[in-house]
């Protein structure tokens, strides 16, 4: 199967592009618990443009890194132009627009969420790219601005006509961010009225949410994004849900330190120390989510400035009484623990 919407649908589970977590060590271990689809972090077309060297590095991908989109941002249509071809060039064969962003740094120029205001804007990036690309092109967007401004309908039938091959709805609005709930009626209604497939984004953190989901809208698959981080068995357990499986229980702690150890193995493999263990830190922080006493753990983690040092500082992390982290066998400790 070649058609990459089709290979999207087929999946049902696609991990979502988000900026600076879904880079290439992130995206194999993510494909090892049974992620089909994978994006690209979001691609500033102005990075490509100007040739910045860390938007090429974004853009880097591994063999097994398949099938894979690339999402990009921007607003104006000629550099979304010119970068899609490169894509094309690089072997990408699905263009996502990024209209969903909330962040103020993507929002304040006009891009990102901003092009829910501007429908016609968005509409004509599409047609160019399609016209020009010979490519599946989506987009990923919001419901709308505010509460007052949900124009889904309208921006998702503007880039249906527009040529667009799916959409991709976060049933929140800009203003709420990731706030509250997702208003997963909005994708029902998309899917009852659109021709193109649609595709459900916000509070997809377990597989039961999932199959709920699924089975509330109607829609032809999923993107998840918060609810892998630090637990990416998401993948295999949804998939297993999903094809009517008896459901496995999730890792335990110690084995989810050895998948901890896992990622940080494939990221030292692309970053350089000095890049590894800051950018891991988030991750580690996910990985040991839902327990508590985690600042003090986490201060323990900034001393670590090598791989013999992380393996000493996991292995010394330990659940205490009540769901207490724990630093045990001497490591070194900030603050109380």
């Amino acid at each position: 199967m070649n058609d990459p919407i089709q290979q999207m649908i087929q999946a049902k589970t696609v991990l979502a592009p988000m900026a600076g977590v879904t880079d290439v060590p992130f995206r194999m271990l993510m494909r090892r618990f049974g992620c089909k689809f994978a994006f690209t972090e979001m691609i500033d077309v102005n990075g490509v443009i100007y040739n910045n060297r860390k938007t090429f590095r974004l853009m880097e991908r591994l063999p097994g890194d398949a099938p894979l989109g690339i999402q990009l941002v921007g607003r104006d249509e000629d550099k979304f132009s010119r970068v899609a071809a490169y894509c094309v060039e690089k072997g990408y064969r699905v263009i996502d627009i990024n209209a969903g962003c909330p962040a103020r740094k993507v929002v304040s120029p006009g891009k990102g969420v901003s092009l829910m205001r501007a429908p016609a804007v968005l509409s004509r990036i599409v047609r160019r790219l399609v016209r020009e690309l010979g490519v599946p092109v989506t987009v990923k967007m919001r419901s709308g601005w505010n509460e007052e401004e949900k124009n889904y309908m309208e921006v998702a039938e503007a880039v249906q006509d527009a040529g667009a091959s799916a959409v991709c709805v976060h049933a929140r609005t800009k203003e709420q961010m990731y706030k509250g709930r997702a208003d997963h009626r909005i994708t029902a209604e998309m899917k009852r009225n659109l021709r193109i497939p649609v595709f459900a984004s916000g509070n997809l953190m377990s597989p039961r949410d999932v199959k709920d989901v699924l089975d509330l809208t109607g829609c032809d698959g999923v993107f998840i994004a918060r609810g892998c981080l630090g637990r990416p068995w998401i993948f295999s357990q949804t998939n297993r849900m999903l094809r009517g499986m008896e459901p496995i229980d999730p890792p335990g702690f110690e084995d989810i330190k050895e998948i901890m150890l896992e990622h940080f193995q494939l990221a030292s493999e692309y970053f350089e120390s000095s890049r590894l263990f800051p950018r891991m830190y988030k991750h580690v922080a996910w990985y040991f989510k839902g327990h508590k006493n985690l600042d003090p753990v986490m201060r323990s983690y900034r001393q670590v400035d090598s791989l013999d040092g992380l393996r000493r500082f996991v292995e010394s992390v330990k659940v205490g009484e009540r769901n207490r982290l724990e630093v045990s066998g001497g490591f070194p400790a900030q603050g109380t623990i």
